[in-house]
This record gives C-alpha cells, sequence and structure tokens, in this order.
C-alpha cells in the first residue's frame, strides 16, 4: 500500500511542550514563554488502501484556523492560542495537497483521526460524506474541557462529521500492545490505543511497516521516554505507558518506521522526502536504521550526545540540536 505524506503547513510551540516533560516545565511557562519557539511541520497522511480506497489519517489545520480571530473569536480558544501559532501556505492546504495526488474532499472514503486536537481535525469538515474513526476514549471525551476551560474538540472543526466510528481495540495483542483493531478487515491497516497526550490518542499501524503515531510521540528522540519527554497537561503515566509498548512493538518489528505527526529534526524530515512517491526506498529505509541505531541502544535508550537543546536564532525562534 502506498502511504503520502501531506504537508499542512506548520505550527510554532514552545521549546518545552515538545521537549520539557522532565525538566520541570509548567502550565505557567507554557502560556508564558514566547522565547523558545520551534517551527514544526503538520503532517496528515493518505493511504492508497487497495480494497478500502483512499483513507486519510488525520487532516492537519485549515485556512480558518490559519487566520485565527475569526474562526475562534468568542471562545476559549481565542485566548488560549496565539494569533501566529499556524502558517498555512495556499500549496499546503488539504485540497491541494489531494490534488497534487489527483485526488478531490470528495475521493476520500475514510477517515482516521488520531485525536481531536486542532492541528489534526482542522479541515476535518470537507469528508463529512466519509465516515471518520477514532478511539472510543476519544469519542467519549469529546465535550469534556482540558484543565476545566479548554474543549478536547473545538465544535466548529467538527460539526459537519455524522457518521463517527469509535474504535474498541479488541483484535490480537502486537508488540507491546494488549489489543488492535483491524480498521478494514484484512490486516494492513491496525489501529492501535496510544492514550496519554489525549484520552483516547490512537495510532496506526500501516502494513506492519508504518506507525503513524500522530502525538502520542512528537519526533523519533521521544522513543526515549526516560531521557525525551513532551510536557503533558495529563495523563502522563498512560502516556510514559503508550510509548513503552511502541518500545515492544519496534522490537517486534525490527523493519517499523516510525512517522509522527511533526518530526522537525534530520530523521523526519529525511523520510518525509524518501516517501514522495509513497514507498520508502531500501536506501532511505537502511538510512532510518543506521541513524536509529546511532541515536538508541536496542532499550531504546538516546545517546547522551543526541539530547536535544535549544539554539537561540533570534525573535524567540529558535531550532533543536
Amino acid at each position: 500500500m502506498k502511504i503520502h505524506p501531506l504537508r499542512i503547513g506548520r505550527t510554532k510551540v514552545p521549546f518545552g511542550q515538545f521537549y520539557g516533560g522532565l525538566q520541570g516545565f509548567s502550565l505557567g511557562e507554557f502560556a508564558a514563554d514566547k522565547d523558545h519557539f520551534l517551527w514544526v511541520p503538520i503532517h496528515a497522511y493518505l493511504l492508497d488502501h487497495p480494497k478500502a480506497g483512499p483513507v486519510l489519517v488525520d487532516t492537519g489545520i485549515s485556512p480558518e484556523q490559519a487566520a485565527h480571530v475569526d474562526y475562534y473569536r468568542g471562545s476559549i480558544m481565542e485566548h488560549a492560542m496565539d494569533v501566529d501559532e499556524y502558517e498555512l501556505p495556499a500549496d499546503q492546504t488539504m485540497p491541494a495537497q489531494l490534488a497534487r495526488r489527483g485526488y478531490r474532499p470528495e475521493d476520500i472514503r475514510a477517515v482516521i483521526i488520531t485525536h481531536f486536537h486542532e492541528d489534526h481535525v482542522g479541515p476535518l469538515n470537507l469528508f463529512a460524506h466519509a465516515p471518520v474513526y477514532l478511539g472510543a476514549a476519544e469519542y467519549a471525551a469529546r465535550n469534556d474541557k482540558v484543565l476545566g476551560l479548554v474543549p478536547l474538540a473545538y465544535p466548529p472543526s467538527i460539526a459537519a462529521i455524522t457518521d463517527w466510528r469509535p474504535i474498541e481495540f479488541t483484535g490480537p495483542a502486537i508488540g507491546g500492545f494488549e489489543g488492535s483493531a483491524d480498521l478494514f478487515g484484512d490486516g494492513s491497516v491496525l489501529a492501535l490505543p496510544t492514550p496519554g497526550h489525549s484520552p483516547g490518542s490512537t495510532s496506526v499501524l500501516v502494513d506492519h511497516r508504518y506507525l503513524l503515531t500522530g502525538d502520542a510521540m512528537y519526533t523519533i528522540r521521544h522513543l526515549a521516554v526516560d531521557q525525551v519527554r513532551a510536557f503533558q497537561t495529563g495523563g502522563e503515566a498512560q502516556y510514559v505507558d503508550s510509548v513503552r509498548r511502541i518500545q515492544w512493538l519496534r522490537r517486534e518489528l525490527p523493519e517499523l518506521v516510525i512517522l509522527t505527526a511533526h518530526d522537525h529534526t534530520e530523521y523526519g524530515t529525511r523520510l518525509i522526502a524518501g516517501l514522495v512517491g509513497g514507498e520508502l526506498s531500501d536506501v532511505d529505509l537502511a538510512w532510518a536504521k543506521s541513524y536509529e541505531r546511532a541515536t538508541f541502544d536496542e532499550l531504546a535508550n538516546l545517546n547522551p550526545a543526541r539530547l536535544p537543546r535549544f539554539v537561540p536564532s533570534g525573535d524567540g525562534l529558535g531550532h533543536v540540536a
């Protein structure tokens, strides 16, 4: 099955959000720190499934979200998000990215969302004709307020969807996962429960070769969960447990390639570029495994030389070394 990364703009995030989970990064810093920002990509994935047809995993952001003010006006989101949090060039909108692969939004036969956060469901309403799969726990928590303030699912972003398909993970165990869900009945697309980042966060295993983690892992370095950990507003124990289960899956499937939504590192950039034609070459796969061997030991402990650090570049922005 071919898998196409879709670049749907980018988002500006605090360094501590991605890497400060073990350094005491706080909710106050999350709100106030304007001096340690990173621009990271937003990726959705298009699967050319031989029977189910074109299927999306996540949808990225919409032009309305990127404009910010009118879309979020009058809601807590207007104040919880920075005005310039998103950037979406015209050639990176969901319709434009689909058109590059020969599709229109109405051609999509199903959508799988890893979780309800805004940078994963922005243009979801374009696919009101399609069933939308998501973890049952995520669907159940859709009206919950994070920290009592911010809705897990912003109502306008999901208003048009009527065919929700909550996933129960009652299928066979695989790797460290006690259950799975075979979404299309042929074993090619398995949903796996990876809660923590959100209540029902779900990862997607494609052809037992690619694991699409959504935000269960921000980058490949987050595999070393005892050394690199994202900031969590809740569910940290679940988050850690989910990454450990991914570690087990990786040991069971040595050729597994982990693809996240926001990996801004050399690893993510190289693999996304390698998948332009929908398939990863043997050369790119060999490069990925060589990179991983230089980055982790057999127990997924991180090479100390590759611990992330913020390198400022001016105006509060920087990159990660």
